[in-house]
């Protein structure tokens, strides 16, 4: 299993364990779900959560798993949360990347 598999699929978990029902779904974005990502290319996810989503907060909740997997696979993952609501309405450019180029790699 390539290590991006790897640090996938601890995050799908552990994410899940922290926020069960409320995880609506995980997209990789960026090189990664390009096909372009090189060693030193960082793990681009959004974390899409039912209810408001306070980005801080998330984050604080997160940043175990994040480091943990981080200092296990040499890789730094960069996380997005962001409510279901404003994933599916608001039309950043950002948003709007994530869209097009984005790979669920988990969904309810």
């Amino acid at each position: 299993m390539r290590k991006i598999e790897k640090v996938l699929r601890r995050f799908k978990e552990e994410i899940h364990r922290i926020y069960g029902e409320r995880l609506k779904e995980i997209i990789l974005y960026g090189s990664w779900a390009r096909g372009t990502a090189t060693k030193e290319s960082d793990i681009d996810l959004v974390v899409i959560l039912k209810g408001r989503v306070f980005p801080g907060r998330e984050i604080d909740r997160m940043i175990d798993v994040i480091t943990e997997l981080g200092l296990e696979y040499g890789v730094l993952i960069s996380v997005y949360p962001i409510s279901e609501r404003t994933f599916r309405h608001v039309k950043s450019p950002l948003i709007l990347n994530v869209k097009r180029e984005g790979v669920v790699v988990w969904r309810r």
